[in-house]
Parts: C-alpha cells; sequence; structure tokens
C-alpha cells in the first residue's frame, strides 16, 4: 500500500510534465475515460517521490509499469478500477517495510541515552554492593575413623576373648561420626570455648570488619538474657581504662571501666583488654542467643563422607574471617576427639570396677572352700585319696568336666542376675562373661549401647526431655526383657546340670562301696576347682582390661588441619557485575516496553497502520515557533513544505477542471484541522487559485480570531437572515494573499446542527464552487457533535486530523466506521503535531533535513550525533 509521498522542488518541473504527456497518451487510448488522472498520477509519483539521484532508475521502471498498464487496457480493468483505489495511496509508499524486530530495535536505540545511565547506575549500584558485602572463604580439613579391626586391645589379646573389648570399645561408623560432627551438643561447646555469640566489629571505616586476632578488647559473657533477639551496642574507647557502650536500640548507655563486669540490659558482660588495645576507636559489639549462634555456625558448617566406601569425613566451614575460621574449625575437630576419648576411657572404667567386685566376692567364696577342705584332711588323715578312688575317678572324669562348665555358667549367671537386678540405676553388663550363648551377648551389648547413648544425649538434652524420657523407656524394657533372658538361660543351665547329676550319680552309685571319706574329699575338691577357675578367669580379664585402658586412644584422628582456600568463593564479583550490567539493560526495555503497552495514544505510523486502512494524505510535523498559526513567514520550514506536500497531493484526487470542496474534521478539539485547513489554504492560493476558507465550527470558532480578524457578521447571519445575502458579502479577503478568502462562522447560534441542515448551506456552497477554485471547510469534531456529517454531502474529499501523542487509538474506530460504511467520500488522513527527531527511527521522519529545508533549524552535528545517525535504519 502506499502510504505517502513526498515531493521536493526540483522534481516538481518534471513530475507535471511527465503527466501531462502521460494523461493526454491514456485519454488516446480510452484507458482512462472515466477518470483520466487516475493511473497518470500513479505511475508519475512512484517514480518520483524519492531523492533526485535516482531520477534514471524511476523513470525507467515508471515507463515499464505504464507500458504494461497499456498492454492490458484492452481488459476489464476499467470495470474494477476502484479495486486499485483500495490498495493505492496518492501520498506515499515505501519501498520496504521495515521488519518487527528492526522495528524494535530502532524504537529502543531512540532512548539509547537511558540504557546508558542505567547502566551506569546499575554497575555502580553492583560495585557499592559488593563494597559492603563481606568476602566468604572456605576453610577444609579431613578426619579419618579408624577401622576396630586394627584396635590396639585386641592385637594384645591376639583375638582371644576379644568381647569383652566390645564393652569398651563401641564400633565408630562413619555415618553415625557425620552425625556427631554436626550435633548442637558439639557446636555448643565450640561456641562456649570460643565465646563465638560475642563478636567485635571495627566501627571506623565506611564498611564494618569483624576484628579477631586484633581485636582492643575481649568480651566475656557472664550471664546472657534468655531474649531470643540478639543485642547491638556501640561502643566508643575513651581512655585506657574506660569505655563507654550504648545500646541504640533502647537508648540506654554505660560508663564503665575495663576489667569490671556491668550489667547491661539483662546481659552480665565484662570488657577485658587484649594485648592489641588501642585507647580510642569506635566499634560495635554484638551478642547473640547461643541457640542463634548455633544455628548460625550450624549453618556454615558441613561434614560429609568423601567416598561411601571410605572412612574420610570432609569438613568445611564458611567464615568471614579466614584466620578465625581455621580456629573455629580446628576446635571443633579437637573437641570432637576429645570426647571419642572420654567415651572410650569411661566405658573402660566401668568394666574394671565390675571386675573387682566380682573378684573380691569370688576371692573370698575360694578362700573359704579351701579352709574347709583343709580342715577335713587334718581331721580325717588322708594324704593320697586319689589313689584309692582313681579307677573310679577315673570313669567319671567326663562327666564332671561337663558339670564343672555348667556350674561355671550357672554361676556367672546368677552373679549376674544378681547384679543387673542389686540396683534401680541402670549400669553396663559384661557381655563377654557368657561364653556359651553368643546371642545373649549380643543382646548384653545392645544394652549397654542403649546406656552409652543416654550418658552421649544427656549433654544436649535435660533429664526431663522426650527423647532422654523414651529413650529411659527403652532400657527399662530391654533391661527387664534382659532379666527374662537371665532367668531362661539360668533355668536352662539348671536342667542341664539336673541332668549331669543324674548320669554322675549313677557311677557315684558304682562307687557307693567305696569310703565315705573319700566321697566328701572329692565334694570340697570340685568346690575349690570351680571357684579357682572363676577367680582365675577373672584376674585375666582384669588384667587385659588394665592394659586396653592405659592403651586406649580415640577411633578417630585428623587427616588434615583446618585451613583456609587462597581466595574467598564469594562474593562472585564477576557474575555480580554481569547481574548489574544485565539489570541496566533489561530495566529500560522493561520500562519502555511497559511505557508502550500502557500507551492508549497514536505515537508512531504503526499505531495508524494496525488500527485503519484508511489512506494518509500528508504529515505535518511540530513546529518551532507554537505561536505562529500561519507558516508563510517562513517558506523554508519542514512545516511549510509538508503543507505543500498536501497541496501537490491534492491535485491528484480532486477532480480538475471543476471547483472542489475540501471538509476538514477530527475526533475531538485540538488536534489541529483548524491550523491545516488555513494554512492548506494559503498555500493553494499562492500557488494562483482562489480559495476561501469556510469556519463552520459554530460552537467554538477561533479560526478568524486567532489571525486577528473580526467574527461578527459571517454564516451564522446568512442562515438565520430572512432576505437573501449576497455572498459577496460574506466573503472577507485575507490580508496575507489575494487570492485568500474567508468566511467567519458569525454569532455563535443555540441550535448549530438544525441551522446547517437548512437547504441555504448547499445553496451557499454551490455558489462558493463558482467563484473559488477550493472550498475549504473547516468543522467542528465528529467525534463530538454530528455537524460534520451534515456537512459532508456538500464535500468531495473529507480530511480527518489525528495529533501524534493527543488523539487516542480507541478514536480510530470513528475513522474506521466513517470509511466502512461510507459516510463520507473520499476520506483521507493527515497527521498533525509530528516529532521528528523523536520518531526518527519509528515511522515518522520524511529526510527533509537531507535536501537543505530548515537550515535555520538544524542543530550542529558532533560526532556522537553522526554516529548515531548512521545506526538509525533508512526511512523513505
Amino acid at each position: 500500500m502506499l502510504n505517502r509521498v513526498c515531493f521536493f522542488g526540483e522534481m516538481e518541473i518534471f513530475t507535471n510534465c511527465f503527466q501531462d504527456w502521460f494523461r493526454k497518451y491514456l485519454e488516446k487510448t480510452l484507458l482512462l475515460r472515466a477518470r483520466p488522472s487516475f493511473f497518470a498520477v500513479y505511475f508519475v509519483h512512484y517514480g518520483c517521490y524519492i531523492q533526485s539521484v535516482h531520477y534514471s532508475h524511476k523513470v525507467y521502471e515508471c515507463t515499464i509499469l505504464a507500458l504494461t498498464f497499456i498492454n492490458i487496457s484492452n481488459g476489464d480493468y476499467m470495470d474494477n478500477h476502484d479495486i486499485f483505489a483500495d490498495k493505492l495511496d496518492f501520498t506515499y509508499k515505501k519501498e520496504e517495510n521495515l521488519s518487527e524486530l528492526r522495528s524494535y530495535l530502532a524504537k529502543y536505540l531512540s532512548y539509547w541515552y537511558l540504557f546508558v545511565i542505567s547502566i551506569i547506575i546499575c554497575l555502580g549500584g553492583a560495585l557499592i554492593y559488593l563494597g559492603y558485602l563481606p568476602s566468604q572463604w572456605a576453610i577444609t580439613s579431613k578426619i579419618i575413623v579408624e577401622d576396630n579391626k586394627d584396635n590396639t586391645s585386641k592385637s594384645l589379646t591376639n583375638g582371644v576373648n576379644s568381647d569383652l573389648a566390645s564393652l569398651f570399645e563401641v564400633k565408630s561408623n562413619a555415618d553415625n561420626e557425620v552425625k556427631i560432627l554436626k550435633s548442637r551438643s558439639l557446636i555448643r561447646s565450640v561456641i562456649t570455648s570460643l565465646n563465638l555469640n560475642a563478636k567485635i566489629y571495627d566501627a571506623n571505616g565506611l564498611r564494618k570488619k569483624e576484628e579477631f586476632n586484633n581485636a582492643p578488647f575481649a568480651v566475656a559473657i557472664n550471664n546472657k538474657s534468655d531474649d531470643e533477639k540478639a543485642a547491638t551496642y556501640k561502643l566508643n574507647v575513651i581512655d585506657n581504662n574506660n569505655y563507654r557502650i550504648v545500646d541504640t536500640h533502647n537508648d540506654y548507655a554505660v560508663t564503665a571501666a575495663f576489667g569490671k563486669q556491668i550489667l547491661f540490659n539483662k546481659d552480665s558482660i565484662t570488657i577485658n583488654k587484649t594485648a592489641a588495645f588501642v585507647p580510642n576507636g569506635d566499634y560495635e559489639v554484638k551478642i547473640y542467643p547461643i541457640k542463634q549462634a548455633e544455628k548460625e555456625l550450624n549453618d556454615d558448617f558441613n561434614a560429609s563422607l568423601d567416598d561411601k566406601q571410605a572412612t574420610v569425613i570432609d569438613l568445611q566451614l564458611n567464615y568471614q574471617d579466614p584466620q578465625r575460621g581455621e580456629v573455629i574449625l580446628q576446635k571443633l575437630m579437637e573437641l570432637y576427639l576429645q570426647n571419642n576419648l572420654a567415651n572410650k576411657v569411661r566405658l573402660a572404667d566401668s568394666t574394671m570396677k565390675f571386675i573387682d567386685r566380682r573378684l573380691t566376692l569370688v576371692g573370698s567364696q575360694l578362700n573359704n572352700v579351701e579352709t574347709d577342705l583343709e580342715k577335713y584332711k587334718v581331721n580325717n588323715q588322708i594324704s593320697d585319696i586319689n589313689a584309692q578312688g582313681k579307677a573310679l575317678v577315673e570313669g567319671a572324669d567326663d562327666y564332671q568336666n561337663k558339670l564343672n562348665d555348667n556350674e561355671v555358667q550357672l554361676a556367672v549367671v546368677n552373679s549376674m542376675y544378681k547384679y543387673v537386678n542389686s540396683s534401680d540405676k541402670p549400669q553396663q553388663i559384661p557381655s563377654s562373661l557368657i561364653t556359651k550363648d553368643m546371642a545373649f551377648g549380643t543382646a548384653i551389648n545392645e544394652y549397654n549401647a542403649m546406656l552409652q547413648h543416654r550418658e552421649q544425649l544427656k549433654s544436649s538434652f535435660v533429664e526431663t526431655s522426650t527423647i532422654i524420657t523414651d529413650l529411659d523407656q527403652q532400657i527399662r524394657i530391654a533391661r527387664d526383657a534382659l532379666k527374662n533372658s537371665l532367668m531362661n538361660y539360668r533355668n536352662s543351665l539348671e536342667i542341664a546340670q539336673g541332668q549331669l547329676k543324674k548320669q554322675n550319680n549313677v557311677i557315684t552309685g558304682k562307687i557307693a562301696e567305696a569310703p565315705s571319706k573319700e566321697r566328701v574329699y572329692l565334694d570340697y575338691s570340685r568346690q575349690q576347682t570351680l571357684k579357682q577357675d572363676l577367680y582365675l578367669y577373672l584376674l585375666q580379664k582384669r588384667e587385659e582390661t588394665a592394659i586396653s585402658q592405659t592403651a586406649t586412644i580415640a577411633s578417630c584422628r585428623i587427616l588434615d588441619d583446618a585451613e583456609s582456600d587462597e581466595r574467598p568463593f564469594a562474593p562472585k564479583k564477576s557474575l555480580i557485575m554481569l547481574m548489574g550490567f544485565l539489570a541496566g539493560f533489561v530495566l529500560p526495555i522493561t520500562g519502555l516496553s511497559i511505557k508502550e503497552m500502557l500507551n492508549i495514544k497514536i505515537q508512531n505510523k504503526g499505531d495508524i497502520d494496525k488500527h485503519t486502512n484508511v489512506p494518509l494524505l500528508g504529515e505535518i510535523s511540530r513546529s518551532i515557533n507554537t505561536k505562529a498559526l500561519l507558516t508563510y513567514c517562513d517558506p523554508m520550514s519542514i512545516v511549510s513544505e509538508q503543507i505543500r506536500a498536501i497541496r501537490t497531493n491534492l491535485k491528484y484526487v480532486t477532480d480538475k477542471g471543476k471547483s472542489n470542496v475540501i471538509m476538514f474534521t477530527s475526533s475531538m478539539s485540538g488536534e489541529g484541522k483548524s491550523f491545516i485547513s488555513l494554512n492548506l489554504a494559503n498555500s493553494i492560493a499562492l500557488s494562483g487559485k482562489k480559495v476561501v476558507l469556510l469556519e463552520l465550527d459554530l460552537r467554538k470558532p477561533r479560526l478568524l480570531k486567532s489571525i486577528g480578524m473580526e467574527n461578527e457578521f459571517g454564516f451564522t447571519n446568512y442562515m438565520i437572515s430572512d432576505d437573501r445575502i449576497d455572498t459577496e458579502l460574506l466573503v472577507k479577503q485575507s490580508t496575507i494573499n489575494e487570492n485568500f478568502y474567508l468566511i467567519s462562522s458569525g454569532p455563535i447560534p443555540p441550535n448549530p446542527a438544525e441551522l446547517l441542515m437548512d437547504d441555504r448551506l448547499g445553496v451557499l456552497i454551490d455558489d462558493l464552487r463558482v467563484k473559488f477554485d477550493y472550498v475549504l471547510i473547516d468543522t467542528a469534531p465528529v467525534g463530538l457533535v454530528s455537524d460534520a456529517l451534515i456537512i459532508e454531502e456538500h464535500a468531495d474529499i473529507t480530511c480527518f486530523v489525528l495529533r501524534q501523542n493527543y488523539t487516542y487509538k480507541s478514536q480510530l474506530g470513528i475513522v474506521n466506521d466513517l470509511y466502512k460504511t461510507k459516510k463520507v467520500k473520499q476520506l483521507y488522513l493527515v497527521v498533525n503535531d509530528i516529532q521528528l527527531e523523536k520518531n526518527a527511527l519509528t515511522g515518522y521522519g520524511n529526510g527533509y533535513r537531507g535536501y537543505g529545508y530548515a537550515m535555520a533549524e538544524e542543530e550542529e552535528s558532533t560526532g556522537l550525533n553522526s554516529l548515531l545517525k548512521r545506526l538509525k535504519p533508512v526511512t523513505r
């Protein structure tokens, strides 16, 4: 579609000559019998609207198109000339449409300064943010969990009776050790030992920095209140002995001496000087609740297994100060190893106490048995009883050995049952004394593990805690089950013992004939052997436990000490700067996009093309001299040249040989229809045509007043007069051009619409057609009142005026309604008040400045402007 045509002075003579020749030729061929100027206008101006440097190329193209139409002149296109009228616009044609992407880029490029400012601000904000954001360092270390198979106590006993070692060496599982390392009790121990819930910041500079080794004083927290919020204090060192501490939140201040305890907002603290003390300066002291300090340290600390197949635990702590972070992580590992070793020593001590108590009891029983045996031998004068009953004894040895073993197990079970049942307080039970039933020993080990777990939880929870209470319930249940197991095991041993005794009685019956002295002697001997074996067994275990206790070491050791990275891992400066740059680039795009979405007024040519198909007759730029209504005084201005372009375009949309009536209207007041009609009428008059301008905006007549002419007598007087008034009395010659005449509106009537419907309006216009070449009518806005539609029946062409950044897009619906319903004849659009400098990239701008026009308005070009102009897409 042709949208606009721009004509230049040096091309007009050539255009007119070629047009006359081409019209005559087509008239001879009878191709344009109905409208002889229709095709000629198109062909001539399609070739002539480009710059003069394109003369030969466009004239050649024009000739080819003309010959093409001549060759098809015998067809039936004459009957379908309206189809061409719908597709051709006699004002302008672009050689190529801007793509949608190019249009967006051009639109944003016109606001390049916003992008520059936004990027500079965002990059500056990113730099400021980096200046205030503290650095984060990663401190790492490694701990290895030793394999229990290489334990010292087991190697000393060569694996013999090694079950006793499990009483004080609970197997270290790497996953469990990870949980212990992250436990709250261990974290709290680290915070308490290093006083981490009190932090000192140097407030003398722009950026607060935490002080550690070079802190001038230390804060000792004697008693922290239960307040869940951290307390922040401003501390000012007055001199060598005194300081002033201020609570800015509560507006409370205290002046005190170093080394003396003070009660400050329920917190009992002591400020002590250090070796790096300086007798001046401002500092900030933050005291955190223990729970908050635990949470912060736990969030920054992580423990994980390097490999599931290995037992190496990786430790990492993220901290702002790398040196203090190393101290914290190293202290955490030291406390962990100390707790691990203390648990093993505590278990070994409990085993030693149990064995000592059993040795005392068994030793006393053995001493009684040996005393009774000695008295029996003396009283009965027995020297070698074995020789007398050798034969019988040898036959009963097998059963006696079995009975002895059973007696030992039964004695151990009885002792353990008494031990378990002797006290209400749960105590650890040695399982390795039960050597016959391994399942029973496993149950004892699980019971001991529960007791040890309870001891570990006591450091983190109070006795009334739900976790401790539940665990105590489990221990009681396990203890009752263990008692039942001991009783069942004892019953089984007693049954076995009864069977062995029965079998032994058979042999005893066989030796009944032996002297009774020998039988009594054998009874004493058996009791002595039983007690002696039990006593020696306990002595052996006591010695093994003593050796293991002396050689006890932790099941874990430090593989790598705490060490910080060479550089902080956060903040990532390059990423933040990139985000700042992207934000500076995205923010203007977002703002401009939102502005575009919220825009409801016509801003560029695309807004018109999207909402209407009405042809565009011309465009009028914004005038620098806003006070001047007429532009004839500045013939070299852009506005004057654009008025001439509309004047030239009218030649090809009007019928020559008769007077043409052109009506100007708009959707609302203030869009510039009066300005355009006045200047267009003056421009046509300058070309030698007689022009009359009717001011038929009867509701708000301001046209003649704006140019200093009287409006006392005019159209209203003509219409309401009973006598016929000669048009000569209505027409007033302008003072600026002898061919330019005006008819004022006259007084404002009470019924403008009814007045315009009078037949005398048609008579007046017919009379003016005879006397003038052009009759221009300035009417009221068609979007507000119906006056223009009443006048339209007398008009040949209707020009609908739009104004950039003033006319609403929705008001183009009025234009479409007039165009589609044929309420007006030959409807054309004229866009007014275009800002060329702002919209040259987005659909407006006609290149006048490149051809010598508006020299007074052209600003001095700079290097930057030249570069930006090269970046702008060419629009024609």
